[in-house]
């Protein structure tokens, strides 16, 4: 197993740059998801890390070897692509078997290898069959198969469970976790769905236009959020956000708008009133909006109309328009009664109420 690490590493096409000084150090058998829109780098990055791409700035350390310039076959990594990237006219067996072979490795050992990946990813009753006679998640797991026996260094997964349905790739999620137990080798994964983001890493990497955003925990990077990009990022339903003016009333401060004044936790206060301006942006994370009246007064109660409903079975969404914004809370009990253009009480959980630059967007600490 290895280190990977990445020195101000850019990327530009010509003129365009596409990649911005990449600074991450993904430390020997850590799981670390680079995730975040098309067109952020992500993949870029990862295939630079591969190799499949030449870099145009900083340094890429694998080990103790630094590989900016070693073809992809000498730098002791294995690729799971999206489309899998199968030879369809071989075995499973082969195909588990052609890295190895190209190795010369005796075929002894060959057999040896395949048959160990096979028990660990339960591939054994389909070793005569072709890819095409394989089910999308079964060709996943040759994928996976063909880099465990090779034992490399670095595992590198470009987005590999974007063509699952979802049941199946919530499956496959699930499967890499327990992979992972068995299989400890530092990873590298790259991929747009948030929810993979936050159930498969050790570490998240949030990327935007080639920089990266943040780099945490999955809850560090869903609680504490730096600036509003990753807090929108981050999180199903998104986090609501409504700008706000900042308020002293009755010795308290309260973030004011349209339709709407709550109060502002004694905690924030500090320093939202180091800000230079008063006016900022209010997040508010759905399921920390409550429907109903809070138990005692917190001065965090507001009245919505409501404009839409989406029945989950296990949970009811609703939007809501505040302040010119359609704000959604969720976690409502699936069997509560509600009504389009109906007005109904909310109020605001005070202790996960997050607030930002308006200007910046960066988070206010």
């Amino acid at each position: 197993m290895a280190e990977v690490i990445l020195k101000n590493v850019g990327k530009a096409y010509g003129s365009h740059p596409v990649v911005h000084d990449v600074n991450l150090t993904i430390a020997d058998n850590e799981f670390v998801v680079l995730v975040g829109p098309s067109g952020c780098g992500k993949s870029t990055t990862l295939r630079m890390v591969a190799g499949l791409e030449s870099i145009s700035s900083g340094t890429i350390q694998i080990g103790s070897k630094v590989v900016n310039d070693l073809p992809p076959k000498d730098r002791d990594i294995a690729m799971v692509f999206q489309n899998y990237a199968l030879y369809q006219h071989m075995t499973v067996y082969d195909n588990l078997a052609f890295g190895l072979r190209n190795r010369r490795v005796d075929e002894p050992t060959i057999k040896k290898e395949v048959e160990h990946a096979t028990n660990i990813l339960g591939l054994a009753p389909l070793l005569s069959r072709k890819p095409f006679q394989l089910s999308g998640g079964q060709q996943q797991r040759v994928a996976l198969g063909r880099c465990i026996v090779r034992h490399p260094q670095v595992f590198l997964f470009d987005e590999p469970l974007s063509n699952l349905d979802a049941k199946l790739r919530a499956q496959m999620r699930i499967e890499l976790k327990a992979l992972r137990e068995r299989v400890a080798t530092t990873s590298v994964y790259v991929t747009h769905d948030q929810v993979e983001a936050m159930t498969l890493g050790d570490r998240v990497v949030v990327m935007k236009d080639g920089y990266i955003q943040q780099v945490g925990t999955p809850l560090d990077i869903y609680n504490r959020p730096k600036n509003r990009f990753v807090a929108s990022f981050m999180g199903s339903p998104a986090m609501n956000f409504i700008h706000v003016d900042l308020v002293d009333e009755g010795g308290r401060t309260r973030a004011v708008a349209k339709d709407l004044s709550i109060a502002v936790p004694e905690r924030q206060v500090a320093s939202l009133s180091g800000q230079g301006s008063r006016s900022v942006i209010l997040g508010i994370r759905p399921e920390h909006i409550h429907l109903g009246t809070p138990a005692e007064d917190l001065g965090t109660s507001f009245n919505g109309r409501l404009t839409v409903t989406e029945q989950l079975g296990s949970e009811l969404v609703v939007g809501t328009k505040v302040a010119d914004t359609l704000i959604m809370a969720s976690r409502i009990a699936p069997e509560t009664e509600l009504r389009v253009h109906e007005q109904a009480p909310f109020w605001v959980d005070p202790k996960a109420m997050h607030f930002f630059d308006a200007k910046t967007e960066a988070a206010i600490r």
